[in-house]
């Protein structure tokens, strides 16, 4: 992936330290000594939807690029690509690619992104490339960032110790950015000023067992109705006007468990009971919708929206609906397969996912990879007995779900026997 007269500006550091509060400086910046001419505008690009979703907020506080910028996820644009350069992909031996074999997808429009061509069809209309989370970028997906930078103003923040894929170490993005130019590297926290916090999150990155306290706690319990009187306990006395995330490496019985008790439940001092919707990513909601409902092969519009409508979703029935409007009006179209109404509806939860904006305050559970390049007042942390992985990919599991409190985190280990094993220990 050799470069020439690259412009990369790149952020590094750990969890809070303002890497895209950075990029956000950095941009504005360089838009003010080149503003950007009639029709330009800003391309934002990363791995995940949630990561893109909150990328896009911050763009949109910036005066100076309202209307003026283009959010999306690499997956996304690396179709886009391909779809405009098919017949070139196809030169280059990409065929029979379907938009749902994503690293196929990326291998073609890596391969496409180093042609100059195409860097310039890029270049045209987004001169400037923003890229955050960079570290979760496969080699594939590297090589798409690495070719428009021949010909893009790049901007780019990553955290090595942030990847949560094994399969990403070394990691390619990481590598390539301390070969093609000095990354900043950021170390005075932004997220918190709460010293036990900093101490725990540092201790953690270290290999080091980090130190329960008042702020920053650890406690074993054993079984899901204890951690989910601990919930509750922790919503009761810290949870009122605050943003609060549960959080968990995976949603197993544990996690679930300790939900579902919070939710029927007070502790013996009144607390609760409380319930914490949990989070889900936009292909599996759709997932979990496309499997209450039963669509025909070939159908007609009314047939279509007759099964929606019987599924209860009003919002994605009536999303459908205007599709299915729009292509009786413009293409005459009468006759719909299952794969089509399938796509719609998969868009349908795509844009309303899009056009929500993340709310300030409110109760909250996800995943760790859920809770990337987030932050909330305070955390609790479900932490199962059951957890793969090196001791490595633990630590980088507990850093990512600790560093997303500003004020207090709590967590709640399930087995006794991992308070003496990293990353406890």
């Amino acid at each position: 992936m050799g470069v020439s007269a690259v412009t990369v500006r790149a952020f590094t550091g750990g969890a809070g330290c303002g890497k895209t509060h950075m990029l956000m400086e950095s941009l504005s910046a360089h838009l003010e000594a080149t503003p950007l001419q009639s029709g330009q505008r800003v391309l934002a690009l990363t791995f995940m939807h949630g990561s893109r979703r909150r990328l896009e907020e911050r763009l949109a506080a910036l005066p100076s690029l309202k209307g003026k910028t283009e959010c999306t996820t690499l997956d996304s644009f690396a179709w886009r690509l391909f779809r405009r350069w098919r017949s070139l992909a196809s030169f280059l031996g990409f065929v029979n690619i379907q938009p749902t074999e994503y690293e196929r997808v990326c291998e073609a429009a890596s391969a496409l992104s180093q042609v100059k061509e195409v860097q310039g069809w890029v270049a045209s209309t987004f001169p400037i490339l923003v890229v955050d989370e960079a570290q979760d970028m496969t080699a594939n997906r590297l090589g798409i960032v690495a070719g428009l930078a021949n010909k893009l103003e790049v901007f780019v923040a990553a955290d090595e110790f942030q990847c949560l894929s094994e399969e990403l170490r070394p990691n390619p993005a990481c590598g390539w950015l301390a070969q093609i130019c000095d990354p900043e590297e950021l170390v005075k926290p932004r997220r918190t000023n709460v010293d036990e916090l900093l101490n725990a999150a540092s201790a953690i990155r270290a290999g080091e067992p980090p130190k329960s306290k008042k702020l920053f706690v650890v406690a074993q319990t054993s079984n899901a109705p204890l951690a989910g009187a601990w919930v509750n306990s922790n919503l009761s006395w810290y949870g009122g006007g605050k943003s609060v995330a549960i959080i968990t490496p995976t949603l197993g019985a544990f996690a679930k468990g300790a939900l579902a008790w919070a939710a029927a439940n007070k502790t013996k001092k009144g607390a609760g009971p409380y319930d914490v919707a949990w989070e889900q990513s936009e292909a599996r909601a759709a997932a979990e919708y496309l499997a209450t409902i039963n669509l025909a092969d070939q159908s007609d519009g009314p047939s279509i929206i007759a099964v929606l409508t019987a599924a209860g979703n009003a919002r994605i029935a009536r999303d459908v609906a205007e599709w299915l409007e729009i292509q009786r009006r413009t293409r005459a179209k009468l006759q719909f397969s299952k794969d089509e109404i399938v796509k719609s509806i998969e868009q349908s939860f795509s844009q309303r996912r899009q056009s929500r904006r993340s709310e300030v305050r409110g109760w909250k559970g996800m995943t760790v990879h859920g809770a990337k390049n987030r932050e909330f007042d305070n955390v609790i942390v479900l932490w199962p007995a059951a957890i793969g992985g090196s001791d490595d990919q633990k630590r980088r599991l507990l850093y990512n779900a600790v560093t997303r409190a500003k004020e207090r985190c709590v967590v709640l280990v399930q087995a006794t026997a991992q308070m003496s094993r990293p990353p406890f220990a």
